[in-house]
């Protein structure tokens, strides 16, 4: 690859590469619910380490806010939902919400993190690996999240926590979103895992109740794969019910490989409300494949409606067999 081109998966909407214009703002359309946001969240087993930072804007509501988590050994340094905060007056990726600030280095490619909390403090460069891909559900004929890059990559930099300073290098997935976002896949889980620079994993088995796909990439060896359906991947569950215990995965690429993942979750976990009544469980966790040790995130969320087993039965959405009576 040359440096500078863009790898493209031709998977989903993954035709459509994503240029230096699109690390700035886009265009709001008129719909209440268009939204832009950056996420940027990391992992280390090795340190017992993980973080997400989310910068998000409605900007026809003139707000914005933040979700931030970050977690150390078994502790939770840090845990928030900053909702109704003052819209920044300039590009997403060059903004600061609620303690927290993002600048960018180098457009799609390097950007500054800071978080600063009564009792944490991060500064931290993120590199991406190599440029990010355009990215967009369509399973089952319901697209989702048009306007949408990722990249896989690692923060590297400082925390102080309490008083003590530490180092972390941490490895994960950066995403920027926009678009009008009202609806949500009904049940999703996803994983991102990085074994090095040039091995890494993102998968996103998605339901549509009827309809069931995965999307997702292997990048391995210098070549880019895109994730059959024909993937497997099961999860085990805390005793909450909720947060990703583990997973066991069969992930079979484009070009015929196949990876045999698992992975094992530590440290607290975190649920966060992406909205209209989508709620996300995640934790860091460790990976294995092919011999090899990963870090990454295991995520999770449960149907907003009625899962398709429940569905085909028929039954009145409105029926006390679905629905909690209050009398």
């Amino acid at each position: 690859m040359n440096e500078g081109e863009m790898a493209v998966i031709p998977a989903a909407d993954f035709d459509t590469p994503p240029t230096v214009a699109d690390n700035a703002n886009h265009p709001p359309v008129d719909d209440k619910w268009w939204q832009e946001s950056g996420l940027f969240t990391f992992a280390s087993a090795a340190d017992r380490f993980g973080c997400w930072i989310r910068f998000g804007a409605h900007a026809n509501q003139g707000v914005a806010n933040l979700y931030s988590w970050t977690m150390i050994g078994d502790e939770m340094a840090d845990r928030r939902m900053m909702v109704d905060q003052p819209l920044p007056p300039g590009d997403l990726l060059e903004a600061t919400i609620a303690g927290a600030s993002v600048t960018t280095i180098e457009p799609l490619m390097r950007y500054g993190l800071t978080l600063d909390t009564d009792e944490l403090q991060l500064r931290l460069e993120w590199r991406n690996f190599r440029h990010p891909l355009s990215m967009s559900f369509n399973v089952g004929g319901a697209t989702i999240a048009k306007g949408h890059y990722n990249a896989m990559g690692r923060a590297t930099g400082t925390g102080v926590w309490r008083g003590r300073e530490f180092p972390i290098d941490a490895a994960g997935f950066s995403d920027h979103s926009w678009g009008a976002r009202r609806k949500h896949l009904p049940a999703s889980r996803s994983l991102f895992c990085v074994f090095d620079e040039d091995f890494y994993i993102t998968a996103i088995p998605v339901s549509t109740g009827p309809a069931r796909s995965m999307v997702g990439y292997v990048y391995k060896d210098g070549v880019l794969g895109r994730l059959q359906s024909e993937s497997k991947m099961g999860y085990s569950f805390r005793d909450d019910w909720i947060t990703p215990a583990g997973c066991e995965a069969e992930l079979i690429d484009d070009k015929g490989r196949v990876f045999h993942l698992s992975g094992r979750t530590f440290g607290p976990s975190s649920t966060w409300p992406m909205g209209h009544g989508k709620l996300v469980t995640h934790a860091s966790a460790g990976f294995r494949c092919e011999g090899r040790e990963g870090s990454g995130i295991l995520e999770s969320s449960q149907y907003a409606g009625l899962p398709p087993s429940v569905a085909t039965l028929g039954l009145d959405p409105a029926s006390w067999w679905i629905n909690e009576q209050t009398e």
